[in-house]
């Protein structure tokens, strides 16, 4: 983009900082109509991108992540209407005080312009669009080649939406280029671009987050570990191991290890077996620390919940993980001890999600420890600034 295009996107972005939030939401509403209006073209689209993926014989869990369903189309236009009934809270005081003469409000306040790379989900691009918008935050979207024809119908809806609630075309901007100079010139322009938030594969994502002079939130790799202890409800291991491993095995946050107590795994070792026989998942050996992304799962042994955690910890890419227990002291010391970006007890890893946080949607999941952690919403996409009011 060049600089002329770059000061559009600016201006737009500040202009929709005014924007009502009645307005926005009418852009929500017009949105998923448009989409739903389009359900036949962003279908077609989407087939064109799997069989092209099949064609170069692209990974079964990257088609799995690319392929949009006629259900997963409508549950995405449902997305934008539950987003709705979120409130952003622009401009809301976050904190106030007074020091001596002088009154001291910090307010909520956008981002400005985000730019978003990311792989193979062509959803993401409404889910973003929706939220920054939302959020007033312009934003520049540069999807994978791979799932161009369902982003380029996707672009158009949002287009037109923006059209007809009359709100400036320039806060969504989409590049085509496949040129690598042209991510590294957007993730390094400072000047303009406040926020980098990447979406997709290790390499990319770690590519991305090497070489970007902004801040960039992210999670360059996932996968889940999920720790039976002793105390454990066997009827729940069940449940939750059935959930985390095959609801969708090539999501980030899928299941990848299950860690049991030696006590309690002369009972949990077979009911995992049967599940593993049941469902087709493979049990591999002594592979901790690679994320699957398919149905695949490694199982370790441990003494006790201390041994557990310290192995959790090792091999955790700090993104889920999980326990299932009774005791409230192991439950205790293992969400104090545990370092992800989000802990469930007694829950399947799968809930790690935007929409399962109530937030509405989400861009994605960042296990940094700046700015934000866990599901990326709508308050994820604010900063704040200081006003002081003088007499």
């Amino acid at each position: 983009m060049n600089t002329a295009q770059l000061e559009e996107v600016k201006t737009a972005a500040r202009n929709l900082s005014q924007v009502s939030e009645k307005q926005k939401n009418l852009f929500l509403q017009v949105l998923s109509d448009v989409m739903l209006e389009n359900k036949n073209k962003i279908l077609s689209a989407n087939r064109r991108d799997i069989k092209r993926a099949l064609q170069i014989d692209m990974k079964s869990s990257f088609i799995q992540r690319l392929t949009l369903s006629e259900g997963a189309l409508i549950s995405l236009a449902n997305r934008l209407i539950e987003l709705k009934k979120i409130t952003c809270k622009m401009h809301e005081i976050l904190e106030e005080t007074h020091q001596e003469n002088i009154l001291l409000q910090k307010v909520r306040t956008p981002l400005g312009i985000i730019a978003v790379i990311y792989e193979a989900r062509p959803e993401v691009t409404v889910d973003v669009v929706a939220l920054c918008i939302k959020s007033s935050n312009a934003v520049i979207l540069k999807g994978g080649s791979e799932g161009s024809n369902t982003i380029s119908v996707f672009i158009y809806c949002i287009q037109k939406a923006l059209q007809k609630t009359k709100i400036n075309t320039s806060v969504v901007t989409s590049l085509s280029s496949s040129k690598r100079s042209e991510i590294h010139e957007l993730i390094t322009n400072d000047a303009y671009i406040d926020l980098v938030i990447a979406r997709g594969g290790y390499a990319m994502v770690r590519e991305i987050m090497n070489k970007s002079s902004i801040p960039v939130l992210a999670h360059a790799a996932g996968g889940a570990r999920i720790y039976i202890d002793k105390s454990a409800n066997l009827s729940l291991v069940e449940e939750i191991i059935i959930n985390a491993k095959t609801s969708k095995p090539a999501a980030c946050n899928s299941l990848d290890t299950i860690v049991v107590h030696t006590d309690i795994a002369g009972k949990a070792l077979p009911l995992i077996y049967k599940i593993c026989k049941s469902y087709g998942i493979e049990v591999v050996k002594n592979i901790w620390d690679q994320e699957f992304l398919d149905l695949k799962l490694s199982i370790k042994i441990v003494k006790d919940h201390n041994e557990a955690i310290t192995f959790m910890n090792t091999y955790s890419k700090n993104h889920s993980e999980g326990i299932i227990a009774q005791d409230e002291k192991v439950i205790e010391t293992f969400t104090k001890l545990v370092d992800a970006a989000a802990l469930f007890v007694n829950s399947s890893t799968r809930n790690h999600d935007g929409y399962a946080f109530g937030l509405g949607a989400e861009i994605g999941i960042a296990t940094g420890k700046l700015h934000a952690r866990g599901p990326v919403g709508l308050n994820e996409l604010t900063s704040y600034k200081w006003i002081a009011y003088g007499k």
